[in-house]
């Protein structure tokens, strides 16, 4: 069998074992967040901006099981796969029918299986990335153009796409100019600024959501801590393996002239300047193994100037060993019982992610008496709407993530009426009495877990809007007051006349 032949069975093969895992794994709760997107299609969102909502929102017309959800998600590393291999193939087939394995193989790729917004991030990165070695093979202004579309692309998914446009800056500057490169860098910002003002059009219409949660709410408790410094550097070991660390260290004399074609140069800044902005980060904050993947592909069509054909077999029969681990433990994990993890504080979460259809049917009775559904927290609402069919809203405060909810509920509209609260533990009376005229708590109980039924009778939207509401505003629709922005929704539903003024 010829190395392309073995790329193409591999190609087949890992496709069939992703969507046996897309079959399998339970929805989570981000990705039933992302599903509430996508049946409310807007240019934004509360955290982040819109594309894997309209990703979602396409594949709802096929079908709403996880396996269908999840073609993105599966879809993207395959192209991701096959476009490695048609950029390195005019150079050497046989390298790049290797390189292309190597990515598909790998954890990072069978087990990214989950719709999240770093799918489309990486998929259009890559784009991106792949259009503008092109652009520095050819020097054309359609590659820079069409770089800058896929970047605009990829800063709609996700704002770590700023690092990209960064690396493409550094990479700029610390290489050989030309008037052409010059135009062509001139064009790929250009291109892709409508993008961006789409989303700064949204933020100024939407109270400034993203940028307030992203650079301010979510980082209010970051603190120095070895911890994250160290977590971040174990992930990067396990992310990169550590036969390909001593590859790279084995050849390091050779390193610079082996990435000395330009065009490969692109690959490593794309590489390390976001490692470089994520060390940094992880001086105060947790680093998340998914804030670095949209960057991962440039380091393997990095390594083809920098690993031989035998470095990469070696490497290859090791990433085919340490994926097979992986999906071995995820096999022994499904043959367990349920109720082998029934001491562990996370199994009610357990159980609710799998389980979520059985507590659907508990819940429905309560409907037919005209109560209102809620749960105490987002994930669990977006997860239990998912699989009810019907939109549960949050009720108190909820946490700083996912705050979508606060877009879409009318507490006004509640006055007086019956509201059932589910939660996973057990709920403080005190919270909830306030806001009801009478409160009481139903227990059932799912696979040894045990799950709560709060029934609140004849809301009281007043006191909740004191109680709940006003200090929701004073935390998270605190405008600062050099941002110009029209009507904030949360302030004018709420608190008409009490917020910062819109720009008129």
């Amino acid at each position: 069998m010829s190395l392309t032949q073995a790329f193409k069975y591999t190609l087949f093969a890992t496709l069939a074992v992703k969507l046996l895992l897309a079959w399998y794994i339970p929805m989570s709760g981000d990705e039933a967040y992302f599903v509430l997107w996508a049946n409310h299609l807007d240019f934004g969102y509360y955290d982040h901006p819109p594309m894997v909502g309209w990703f979602l929102h396409l594949m709802l017309y096929i079908g709403s099981s996880e396996v269908i959800l999840r073609l993105p998600s599966v879809l993207t590393s395959i192209l991701i796969g096959v476009g490695i291999y048609r950029l390195l193939k005019p150079l050497d087939e046989n390298k790049a029918a290797l390189i292309a394995m190597l990515f598909l193989v790998s954890p990072i790729n069978i087990l990214n299986v989950l719709v999240t917004t770093d799918t489309p991030l990486i998929l259009f990165a890559f784009f991106s990335m792949a259009a503008l070695f092109k652009a520095s093979q050819q020097n054309k202004p359609g590659w820079y153009a069409l770089s800058g579309i896929f970047f605009g692309l990829a800063f709609l998914s996700k704002y770590f796409a700023v690092l990209l446009g960064l690396s493409y800056l550094v990479y700029f500057l610390f290489s050989a100019k030309s008037h052409s490169k010059t135009g062509g860098f001139v064009l790929l910002y250009l291109t892709s600024l409508p993008f961006a003002l789409v989303n700064i059009y949204w933020n100024y219409t939407h109270c400034w959501d993203n940028i307030l949660f992203n650079l301010y709410t979510r980082n209010e408790s970051a603190h120095f801590s070895f911890g994250t410094i160290a977590a971040f550097f174990a992930v990067q070991l396990y992310l990169i393996t550590p036969p390909l660390l001593w590859y790279i260290y084995k050849n390091r004399a050779e390193f610079w002239q082996k990435i000395s074609r330009e065009q490969f140069q692109v690959f490593l800044y794309i590489f390390i300047v976001p490692l470089a902005i994520f060390t940094l980060l992880s001086f105060k904050k947790m680093v998340g193994l998914h804030w670095v993947l949209a960057f991962y592909p440039a380091l393997y069509l990095l390594i083809y100037q920098l690993l031989s054909k035998a470095e990469l077999v070696k490497l290859l029969k090791f990433m085919l060993t340490f994926s097979a681990v992986h999906l071995l433990a995820i096999a022994i994990i499904a043959m367990l019982p349920m109720e082998s993890w029934k001491n562990n504080k996370l199994y009610g979460g357990i159980v609710f992610m799998f389980e979520p259809a059985k507590i659907a049917e508990i819940i429905r009775p309560y409907e037919q008496q005209n109560f209102l559904l809620a749960t105490d927290g987002y994930s669990p609402s977006a997860t239990i709407s998912y699989h009810y069919g019907k939109g549960f809203f949050v009720f108190g405060e909820g946490g700083l993530h996912a705050r979508q909810d606060d877009m879409l509920t009318d507490f006004r509209q509640f006055q007086g009426r019956n509201i059932l609260i589910l939660s996973k533990s057990v709920p403080n009376m005190q919270e909830y009495a306030p806001y009801f005229k009478h409160v009481e708590v139903k227990i059932f109980t799912l696979r040894d877990a045990n799950f709560y039924l709060l029934l609140g009778y004849d809301f009281n939207y007043q006191q909740y809007r004191e109680g709940v509401l006003r200090p929701i505003k004073d935390k998270y629709y605190k405008i600062p007051s050099w941002l110009p922005h029209a009507p904030c929704y949360f302030c004018d539903k709420y608190f008409p006349g009490e917020c910062s003024p819109a720009l008129k």
